[in-house]
C-alpha cells in the first residue's frame, strides 16, 4: 500500500471539487481511495489531497489519462501548479 499527496491551485473551489468528485468512480477502479480533501489553510487557492493507493500501476495509469487531464482543464486547475509525492509507510 502506497499513498499519494497531491497539491494544485485552482481558479474557483467549488468548480474545482465538482470536477473532483466526477472522477470518484475512475480513481475508485484505479484502486484510490481519497482518505483526506483539504484547503491548504496558508494559501486558500491550493487543494491538498491525500489517496490511498493499493495499485501503483493502475494509479500511475489514472494520473497519465486523458479523463484527469480533461478535468484538470474543467477544474480550472492552474497550469504548472499540480504536485505530486508518493509516499510509502513504514
Amino acid at each position: 500500500m502506497q499513498y499519494l499527496l497531491v497539491r494544485q491551485r485552482f481558479t474557483d473551489y467549488d468548480v474545482w471539487r465538482k470536477a473532483f468528485d466526477s472522477l470518484a468512480d475512475m480513481r475508485a477502479a484505479a484502486g484510490m481511495r481519497t482518505t483526506l480533501v483539504s484547503v491548504n489553510a496558508q494559501e486558500s487557492d491550493e487543494a491538498v489531497v491525500l489517496f490511498e493507493c493499493a495499485d501503483a500501476e493502475a494509479m500511475r495509469h489514472h494520473f497519465a489519462s486523458d479523463a484527469l487531464k480533461e478535468a484538470h482543464q474543467r477544474a480550472g486547475v492552474v497550469p504548472g501548479t499540480n504536485q505530486v509525492t508518493a509516499l510509502l509507510p513504514r
